[in-house]
C-alpha cells in the first residue's frame, strides 16, 4: 500500500494560523480517496499549523505533498528536509500558488511541482504516470465533491460566523478579474470559472449539518454573488436551511437586491476587496471597479443589517501620501463595520512581478519571508522600492495609518479572537 501525507506549513507570522481547516488539501485527499482502493492507498492530512519545528508529527510516507505559501517558503524547505530524513525514497511534490508561479525554484530539492489544481495531478503522481517535473493536469472533473473534513480535526480551528462554529466551502472556483496585486491571478488565468450546481451545494450543507452539528458555513469564493441567476436560485434554496454565513461580493455587479436576498437567506457578513479609497490606485491596481461602487456595497450591506468587511492594500505602487488620505477620507465615509489592511506584497505570478518596471518599482526584495500582508504585530513586509516611496518611507505612512485606522474606527459586529487583539492596543 502506498502512504500519502499531505501538508500544510505553519505560518508563524500570522495573525491567526489556525481560522480555517487546509480546504485545497482536503478537496485533495477527498479525490484520492474517491480514486483509490482502501488497500492500495492510505491518504492524512497533516496540518501544522502552529506547530514549532519540535513538534512536527510527520509521518513515514511514501508521497509527500506540501503546500507552499511565499512566506511559507523558508519553513517549508525544513519540512522537505524532515521528510527526506524520515524516508530518503518518499517522492517530495509541492504545490499551491507560489509553487505554480515560480517552479522551477524548487528544482533539485523536490521530484515534483503542481502547478494548478492538484487533485488530477495529484492521483497522476501516485500512479506513476507523471514523468516531467512540473505536473499539470486541466482535464473537467467534478471538483465540487463534498471535501472529507473529518481528515482534520474540525474543532481545532477558531472561525465563527454569528458565533456559531464555521466551517468552510467552495461554491466556485476561479475568479474573471486580473488585479495586479492578486496572488492567485496566475492561477485563475490557467482554467475557466467553474461552478457548482445550486442543488449539491444545499446538500452538502445539509449533510455538515447532520454529520457535525455546525450550522455556519464560510463560503471562500473569490466571488460568491458572480452569476447571478445562480445566486438567486441559491439564496432561495439556503432560506430554509436556518444556517449563518459570510461569503466574498464584488463591487459594480452587487446591486441592491444581491444585499436583500443575502440577508433572507442567512448571510452575518459579506467582504469586498474595497482595496483603496483612490480611484488612481484603483485604477492602478486593474480593479475594475469605482471609488462610489465600492461605497454602495458597503450602504447596502449596512442596511440589510449584514456585517460590512472592507479589505484595503496600502503600498501599491503610486500610492502616495495624499492617496492614503484618499483611503482614510473613504473609511469616514463609507463607515465599514470592520477593515482589515494589508500592506502590498509583490507576489511571483501578479503583474507586478512580472513586469515591475510598467508599475514604477525600482527594486523587489526577493527574501520570501518577507512576503506577509500584515503580521502579529500589525504591520506587514517591506519588500518594493517604487519611484513614489521607499520601503522606509511607506514603513512610516504605514504606522501613520495603522494608527489613525486603529484610533478612528474601531471594529464592529463579528469579530474573531485576533481582530479583537488587535484592537486592545497600537502597533508596537
Amino acid at each position: 500500500m502506498k502512504k500519502v501525507e499531505l501538508i500544510h506549513p505553519p505560518h508563524y507570522d500570522c495573525t491567526d494560523d489556525s481560522l480555517d481547516p487546509p480546504l485545497g488539501l482536503l478537496y485533495i485527499a477527498t479525490h484520492i480517496q474517491s480514486t483509490f482502493q482502501e488497500d492500495e492507498v492510505s491518504v492524512i492530512v497533516n496540518n501544522l499549523s502552529g506547530k514549532k519545528e519540535v513538534d512536527w508529527n510527520i509521518g513515514n510516507a511514501n508521497i509527500y505533498g506540501i503546500t507552499v505559501y511565499a512566506p511559507s517558503h523558508k519553513t517549508v524547505e525544513s519540512i522537505i528536509k524532515k521528510c527526506k530524513e524520515i524516508n530518503p525514497n518518499a517522492i517530495i511534490v509541492v504545490g499551491g500558488a507560489h509553487a505554480s508561479a515560480v517552479p522551477n525554484m524548487f528544482k533539485g530539492i523536490v521530484d515534483h511541482v503542481i502547478v494548478g489544481k492538484g487533485e488530477l495531478a495529484m492521483v497522476d503522481i501516485i500512479k506513476g504516470e507523471a514523468t516531467s517535473f512540473i505536473v499539470s493536469n486541466h482535464k473537467v472533473f467534478n471538483c465540487f465533491t463534498m471535501p472529507k473534513y473529518e481528515l482534520v480535526e474540525i474543532n481545532s480551528y477558531h472561525r465563527t460566523i454569528a458565533g456559531r462554529k464555521s466551517i468552510p466551502m467552495l461554491t466556485t472556483r476561479g475568479c474573471p478579474y486580473h488585479c495586479s496585486f492578486c496572488g492567485l491571478s496566475y492561477l485563475h488565468s490557467m482554467e475557466s470559472i467553474s461552478f457548482a450546481d445550486p442543488e449539491i451545494v444545499v446538500n452538502q450543507i445539509k449533510t455538515i449539518k447532520n454529520k457535525f452539528g455546525i450550522t455556519a458555513i464560510g463560503f471562500q469564493d473569490d466571488i460568491f454573488t458572480l452569476k447571478k441567476e445562480r445566486f438567486k436560485k441559491l439564496m432561495t434554496l439556503l432560506k430554509p436551511l436556518n444556517i449563518k454565513f459570510r461569503c466574498h461580493g464584488r463591487a459594480g455587479i452587487d446591486t441592491e437586491e444581491t444585499y436583500e436576498l443575502l440577508a433572507e437567506a442567512g448571510c452575518a457578513q459579506v467582504a469586498w476587496g474595497i482595496e483603496s479609497g483612490s480611484q488612481h490606485m484603483l485604477d492602478r491596481m486593474n480593479k475594475k471597479s469605482k471609488v462610489q461602487d465600492n461605497y454602495n456595497v458597503i450602504q447596502w450591506a449596512k442596511k440589510y443589517g449584514i456585517d460590512s468587511r472592507s479589505f484595503f492594500v496600502i503600498g501599491f505602487p503610486g500610492e502616495t501620501k495624499e492617496t492614503l488620505e484618499e483611503t482614510k477620507q473613504f473609511i469616514e465615509w463609507s463607515n465599514p463595520d470592520q477593515y482589515f489592511v494589508s500592506s502590498f506584497v509583490p507576489y511571483p505570478g501578479t503583474d507586478v512581478w512580472n513586469n515591475p518596471k510598467k508599475y514604477g518599482v525600482i527594486y523587489i526584495d526577493k527574501n520570501f519571508e518577507q512576503f506577509y500582508q500584515i503580521d502579529k504585530k500589525g504591520y506587514g513586509g517591506l519588500t518594493v522600492d517604487t519611484e513614489w516611496l521607499t520601503r522606509k518611507q511607506f514603513s512610516d505612512l504605514e504606522k501613520d495609518f495603522r494608527e489613525w485606522i486603529l484610533k478612528n474606527k474601531p471594529l464592529k459586529g463579528m469579530l474573531l479572537d485576533y481582530e479583537k487583539k488587535l484592537t486592545i492596543a497600537l502597533p508596537l
